[in-house]
């Protein structure tokens, strides 16, 4: 979770795009044949859930941030870190 230093917009932003970066980094252990399609598919649809989440934030009022949301997002980034590594196992195994 990061801290809020330098504003609500700049925090919103940097959430938002490192968000974005999540889908090369998923989509790269396919790329370079590590994994198989059982992991792609799965973990694209959850970071393609986890940028919307984090794009809502963003589009939420200007200078004005959802603590709601903000919790929300942090605890499906547990799950979702998780549920990436059991891909993972899965995949592996299969």
């Amino acid at each position: 979770m990061l801290p809020l230093t330098n504003g609500v917009e700049s925090t919103k932003l940097n959430i938002l795009i490192y968000s974005l970066i999540m889908l090369p980094v998923i989509v790269l252990p396919y790329s370079i044949g590590f994994v198989g399609l059982v992991f792609l598919i799965p973990s694209l649809i959850l970071t393609l859930y986890y940028n919307y989440l984090c794009f809502e934030l963003y589009n939420f009022r200007k200078n004005k941030f959802n603590a709601k949301k903000a919790k929300s997002i942090f605890g499906y980034s547990i799950l979702y870190l998780f549920l990436i590594f059991v891909l993972f196992l899965i995949d592996k195994i299969l």
